[in-house]
């Protein structure tokens, strides 16, 4: 190991760490990440971002999907839509690439209310996306229409990645759960049918959550079944019974206490490997944005329109992104100072057993 890999290693660790804080101390994000690190192998957060390198081309679409619509109020929550929509300016920042968020219509509102205070344009045409413009897509919530848009929105050209982040995936019977297994298929866009045939395509695939009833995450089946509440074969309340656990297998995951949390770790992960930290955003655009997202009627876990993630306010969502962009910006300034330490430790071999 050299002290380059030696250092994104760390890197990778304290984000990790920063996304599976546990504020709530119900454990599920601890459950959630053991079963997840050993899939990847390394570092979610890091594992991630090697992908988006790799696969993001720019003037090519990157499809980004979210939005999880809440019983009893049918709107969407703040969690996957906001760091979706300041991950959408990332790649046209970072990759100079055209991202295509598909949603549900309850998200629309919130996408262009954000896009007023990050500073971006917005389209519904997914021909003719500008610099600087992020194109919207209302995905259908009837599944005997979903193939047919799906097969649609692939005509106007395949992309070269595709991101979904809190996106409610269906069990294998078919149906869509909340948390406590409660059947939320009525109100949820069928978007994990176009992950799955752009996954079956071989595009780049990569799913963030946080429980398991979303798109890609039976990528850790098993586990997940084993000890997460209501994953169990019995444990929702609609259909045979195969509980939350939406039956797509993403072929890269992001587990994290809250699917936002996830998500700005895989672009503060990127904006180090790009040895661009400045790309990171600070904490006056993530306040802005949880502002936007609930003046525009999203809710928190709770139903309450107000600028919350998951339950969790400003007090801990904006230290947890200044706390990731000085992670990410630190390494470089003490690279002459640390020298010495870094060749000494790596001699010991614990990095290398």
């Amino acid at each position: 190991m050299t002290r380059e890999e030696l250092t994104e290693y760390n890197i990778g660790c304290n984000l990790d760490t920063l996304m599976n804080l546990d504020p709530r101390g119900y454990g599920v994000c601890r459950i959630l990440y053991e079963g997840a690190r050993k899939f990847t192998g390394e570092p979610l957060s890091t594992h991630a971002a090697k992908g988006l390198i790799e696969n993001i081309k720019a003037g090519e679409k990157v499809f980004i999907l979210t939005g999880f619509v809440l019983l009893p109020w049918e709107e969407a929550e703040t969690d996957g839509i906001i760091s979706s929509v300041i991950l959408a300016r990332f790649i046209m920042k970072a990759f100079g690439a055209k991202p295509v968020m598909i949603v549900p219509s309850q998200s629309i509102k919130a996408i262009k209310a954000m896009s007023n205070v990050l500073s971006f344009n917005t389209t519904t045409d997914i021909d003719n996306i500008g610099e600087n413009t992020v194109c919207m897509v209302e995905f259908t919530k009837d599944i005997d229409k979903a193939d047919q848009q799906a097969e649609e929105i692939l005509s106007h050209g395949m992309p070269c990645a595709i991101i979904s982040n809190e996106a409610p995936g269906r069990n294998k019977n078919g149906y869509y759960h909340n948390a406590v297994g409660v059947n939320t298929s009525n109100v949820e866009a069928k978007y994990d049918v176009l992950f799955k045939k752009c996954q079956k395509a071989g595009i780049y695939n990569l799913s963030i959550g946080d429980l398991g009833n979303e798109i890609g995450m039976a990528a850790i089946e098993e586990h997940i079944r084993k000890y997460v509440p209501y994953a169990e074969i019995g444990g929702c309340k609609a259909g045979e019974g195969f509980g939350i656990l939406a039956d797509s297998a993403a072929d890269n995951i992001i587990t994290a206490t809250v699917s936002d949390w996830g998500c700005n770790a895989l672009m503060a992960a990127t904006s180090f490997l790009l040895g661009k930290p400045e790309l990171f955003h600070g904490i006056e655009e993530q306040s802005s944005a949880m502002d936007a997202a609930a003046a525009a009627g999203m809710l928190d876990m709770y139903g309450e329109p107000r600028p919350y993630i998951d339950g969790i306010g400003k007090n801990i969502n904006l230290p947890m992104v200044a706390m990731m962009k000085a992670l990410i910006e630190y390494p470089h300034t003490v690279e002459d100072k640390t020298a010495l330490w870094f060749e000494n430790t790596l001699k010991k071999g614990f990095f290398t057993r």
